[in-house]
């Protein structure tokens, strides 16, 4: 890839700083050397930087100062750290200073410098996710500020405020289409007294920028205004960059966001994009505003109208009596209202009934009405008879009667006033979405950059293949570049090669193994020699036993029979077991391994095996050697993930993994699984258990075998396969038993051939479930499972049958 990146490289080797600056040179990078601390300082004043390269040796300075100084500096600065020592608390102390990444000399320079471009991708993600931060906190300041107010001018002038102030602007100005006259006038301008005066009697030597924003409907970006004036007259200008974007109300353009700076090139494309997303609230601001400003004005409309309404008013005092009413009343009536003060309701004509039961009546007891009353000229009024508290002049009673037809027309136009602003507040509520996306993105980036963590315990495994693979290399190398010596086979070589290959897959294969073991993920299994992969993991450790001293004795049964496994998984364990057993033994004065499998008849199963003479392991921490994480290691020489890998390995293939340690004499590991000693009889075996880790291994052990195993974790689904297929035997748990059992009792009954059922859990109660269980099992199976304890059970299974 080719950019103009800045990179500093720390190195005190001449030569290879010259490589790497002309490397870098060549890729598009901007890259400056500095050979110590001192050289480094200046640099660092002088410019940001992007990336650097640091080596941890620098003569008489310390790679981890020059880390430091970086960061105090520069904290966006990605650091890839190179060194020649192998060291893992280096490695741990310089991803504690915040490095990027490790890169162990000698490299190669095109991994290098795609690590580089790794740093630089992750350094822009987290510039990108700072400001999609700081977006957001700008956003919801504005959407705040917006809904404090639903007065025009307070949200035109406080989004202004807030956007000046967020953006270090030097003005900024919202022009609104007047939905009178159609012409866009200025409503809100922020900045100096000057920069007001401009903008609002605007008369420059170029056109304003938000003139073609509403000629063109599309945002405007100037970087320099100076360069669109005629020739001297650009100095002059106060504002030199300009952003101007259109605000929208669905297609109708409201107006204009217009933003300035004093010097040219100050806005960028996100700086766009963001005030575009300001017009957006800015614009729904102001059609909200603008319809409260309409429901507010109807309100007042509403309440002169009601005072001048044509529509009969009339207020009782407690005694029935008519004190007052409107002009419409009197209208109604057919004489001046003088003439009816101190009648009575009945006389007036809007109660039905008399008496007590009139309708004043009924409210002069709290007992409100609303009735309809028909004019002989056929309108319809609706009355309405209330009584009032506390009323002066002693009204007591308050009796409207309001034309049907009018109201209906005022309800007509209060539903579109709520139309608009439902759908005001559906686009409030969309804006409000994008902005839970866009949050939802900065979580996952940020989860997403805890993956790294796995790379420091990775580092363990994986140098082991790739130390096969450079060996394997080298010595080839140097076989064909020694012209005396007299050259192998073609075979021979071949197997080399071949052996280079495979190491490289296995390491490749390292790390989803290391997701294997939380996942138990299915793998692709095929019948392996035992004794073939054990001699490819010694021949693997064959040059280092011999530098270390180590005295192999091996002792392979001959005639073993295949095992069903994943050679590249089983290839790791035992290589993990090879590797701690040498571990074990550094500082011995006798280093001997005993490596070997035998054919275990009564488990039908291949043992394999290795002893070595180190130290061995402390009774009390035998039982959790097993544990992922727990290592009894000094910090930087394991993961404590070994052997718990071998675990899960073993366990996935249906196996099982032993350990006899002596402290002061030894350990040795033995590991159990199952023998494809013969083809079984063709039909399956139904494995129901409910619990996960037992059903998944009962499925593996019987597959390792040569069965064909289906599972179930259910009854329902369990009885459904007993139905449909001819079984060869059931292994069933209580709690499958006790989900349905009066289905399994059916099962039973129309079961011609009595499938033989293996319970695998004590049924020492006295539920039905229990007794159910202990009547129909052939055989009982109490956890853990052991390969002797199942082959005995699988064959007095078989002489049933026979």
């Amino acid at each position: 890839m080719v950019h103009s990146a800045s990179l500093l490289i720390v190195e005190d080797d001449l030569a290879l700083a010259s490589l790497l600056a002309s490397e870098a040179a060549a890729r598009g990078f901007r890259a400056s050397h500095a050979a110590s601390l001192p050289q480094l300082q200046p640099l660092l004043d002088r410019r940001t930087w992007e990336v650097a390269l640091v080596d941890l040796t620098l003569g008489p300075d310390s790679g981890f100062d020059a880390l430091r100084q970086i960061k105090e500096r520069a904290p966006d600065v990605e650091i890839v750290v190179i060194s020649a020592t192998t060291s893992l608390a280096s490695a741990i102390q310089s991803y504690e200073l915040a490095a990027f990444a490790f890169v162990q000399k000698p490299f190669d320079v095109g991994h290098l410098f795609a690590t580089l471009e790794r740093g630089l991708e992750r350094r822009r993600m987290n510039l990108d996710n700072r400001r999609l931060v700081w977006e957001l906190q700008t956003i919801n300041e504005i959407a705040d500020g917006i809904a404090r107010s639903l007065r025009l001018d307070d949200v035109l002038v406080g989004s202004l405020k807030r956007m000046v102030r967020a953006l270090d602007l030097s003005g900024a100005s919202i022009r609104l289409r007047d939905e009178t006259t159609g012409v866009f006038v200025e409503e809100a301008l922020i900045g100096t007294p000057l920069i007001n005066a401009m903008w609002t009697t605007y008369d420059g030597p170029v056109p304003r920028p938000s003139d073609r924003v509403i000629a063109t409907r599309a945002a405007v970006v100037i970087e320099d205004l100076a360069t669109l004036a005629p020739p001297n007259r650009g100095d002059g200008l106060i504002i030199r960059s300009v952003v101007s974007v259109p605000m929208f109300a669905g297609e109708e353009l409201l107006g204009t966001l217009s933003i300035g700076a004093e010097v040219p090139g100050r806005f960028t494309a996100e700086d766009q994009r963001l005030v575009g997303i300001f017009a957006g609230q800015i614009g729904a601001a102001v059609q909200n505003a603008r319809l409260h400003d309409v429901v507010s004005r109807g309100k007042r409309e509403w309440e002169q109208t009601f005072d001048a309404i044509g529509d009969p008013i009339a207020v009782f005092d407690g005694r029935g009596e008519l004190l007052r009413g409107n002009a419409a009343l009197a209208a109604h009536l057919g004489v001046e209202f003088t003439a009816f003060r101190g009648a009575r309701c009945c006389a007036i004509g809007f109660c039905e009934g008399e008496g007590e039961d009139c309708a004043v009546s009924r409210a002069l007891r709290n007992d409100g009405s609303r009735t309809e009353i028909t004019r002989r000229d056929g309108q319809i009024f609706s009355v309405r008879t209330f009584p009032v508290a506390g009323g002066s002049d002693g009204a007591a009673v308050v009796q409207t009667a309001k034309n049907v037809t009018e109201e209906i027309r005022g309800a007509r136009r209060m539903q579109q006033m709520r139309d608009e602003l439902a759908r005001a507040n559906e686009r409030s509520i969309a804006a409000l979405e994008r902005l839970k996306s866009t949050q939802a993105q900065l979580i996952q980036a940020e989860k997403l950059s805890a993956i790294g963590q796995l790379v420091a315990g990775v580092a363990h495994e994986l140098n082991n293949p790739l130390t096969s693979v450079i060996g394997y290399a080298q010595l080839l190398e140097d076989e064909l570049l020694d012209a005396g010596a007299p050259l192998r086979e073609p075979a021979a070589l071949a197997r080399d090669l071949r052996r280079i290959a495979e190491e490289s897959e296995r390491a490749a294969r390292i790390v989803r193994n290391l997701l294997a073991f939380a996942r138990r993920q299915a793998v692709a299994r095929v019948p392996q020699d035992v004794a073939e992969l054990f001699g490819r993991v010694i021949a693997l450790r064959a040059y280092e036993m011999r530098l270390n001293s180590v005295q192999l004795q091996s002792d392979f049964e001959p005639g073993l029979p295949k095992v069903v496994a994943d050679g590249s998984q089983l290839q790791q364990a035992l290589l993990n077991l090879v590797l701690n057993a040498e571990q074990a033994m550094r500082g011995r004065a006798v280093r001997r391994l005993r490596v070997g499998a035998r054919f275990d008849e009564m488990a039908s199963a291949v043992e394999l095996f290795i002893g070595d003479s180190g130290h061995g392991i402390d009774r009390a921490n035998l039982s959790r050697i097993f544990d992922p994480f727990f290592t009894t290691r000094d910090v930087g020489e394991g993961t404590g993930l070994g052997l718990s890998i071998c675990y899960g390995i073993v366990r996935d293939h249906g196996g099982q993994i032993s350990v006899d340690s002596r402290p002061g004499e030894g350990t040795t590991f033995s590991i159990l699984l199952p023998a494809l000693v013969e083809q079984p009889e063709g039909r399956p075996i139904l494995v129901a258990l409910a619990d996960t880790g037992d059903r998944d291994y009962l499925a593996a052990a019987l597959g390792g075998w040569g069965h064909d195993v289906l599972t179930a974790a259910s009854a329902p689904d369990a009885q459904a396969i007993c139905r449909e297929r001819p079984l060869q035997a059931l292994f069933v748990d209580l709690p499958v038993l006790a989900g349905d059992l009066a289905g399994w009792r059916a099962v039973r009954q129309t079961d011609a051939r009595a499938v033989p059922i293996v319970l695998t859990a004590l049924a020492s109660g006295e539920g039905d479930a229990e007794r159910f269980g202990r009547d129909e099992a052939r055989a009982v199976l109490a956890p853990p499972f052991q390969l002797r304890t199942l082959r005995g059970a699988i064959r007095a299974i078989a002489k049933e049958l026979v």
